[in-house]
């Protein structure tokens, strides 16, 4: 039961990505992407996607070394910046994040560790019409 949803999620996020950077790669700069980046080795500058459906995966043992603003973002590894997140943020129980963390959804497990602020920024259809 459970494990064909992570089989079926995990098809999903394969389909996805488009670029990899391996982990024997360091990447020096300012890092732009769109539709899906796997991280399994290290960047050393920010990671930034302008597209709406964009999915960043940092793997565990990966580093990213700057701020990251995508639309999605999967962490089991460890990132060193802020991060600016309008969609979805899922932490694994190997995340590291040293920055504070702006997000509109965010799934915590118990092991993962945020080493800053915790921002909801919430999307337009969660206030009402008062502005409350």
């Amino acid at each position: 039961m459970f494990g064909k949803k992570k089989k079926q999620t995990q098809e999903v996020l394969r389909a996805q990505i488009q670029t990899l950077i391996g982990g024997n790669t360091t990447i020096e700069g300012v890092v732009h992407f769109s539709g899906g980046l796997h991280v399994v080795g290290q960047v050393n500058g920010n990671v930034e996607s302008s597209d709406v459906d964009s999915l960043l995966i940092v793997n565990e043992g990966a580093l990213v070394k700057g701020d990251v603003k995508v639309s999605h973002l999967i962490v089991n590894g460890q990132i060193d910046g802020n991060v600016y997140v309008n969609g979805k943020v899922e932490l694994f129980d190997r995340a590291r994040i040293n920055g504070d963390v702006h997000y509109n959804l965010l799934e915590l497990p118990v092991g993962a560790e945020v080493n800053g602020n915790l921002i909801r920024n919430p999307q337009p259809q969660d206030t009402d019409s008062d502005g409350l």
